[in-house]
């Protein structure tokens, strides 16, 4: 199964499939996406900091609206990598505090 790191380019309908798989945060959290069919051909969906703003700060001047983290998965987006990086560097901080 491939993960984040093997995928060096935008990923294929298989491997966000897979990747979304991998994903175990809740599936009823809201995250936010680009609208199916959008002009920026956004394929992640992205997580929300507590003021409901995306955490890594969006990719692009497109649209976003909120979803479940179960429907964005079923419309074949992945979850954004800088998204988790960021958060993962979040956690890491707040742990050796």
């Amino acid at each position: 199964m491939p993960t984040r790191e093997h995928i060096d380019q935008k990923p294929t309908s298989e491997q966000r499939s897979e990747l979304a798989a991998q994903d175990t945060r809740d599936d009823d959290d809201r995250v936010a996406t680009t609208p199916n069919g959008a002009y920026t051909g956004g394929y992640a969906y992205h997580e929300l900091d507590e003021d409901g703003e995306l955490v890594c700060g969006g990719h692009s001047d497109g649209r976003f609206v909120e979803v479940t983290r179960a429907e964005a998965k079923r419309t074949g987006k992945t979850p954004c990598g800088k998204c988790e990086w960021l958060l993962e560097l979040q956690t890491e901080s707040s742990t050796s505090d």
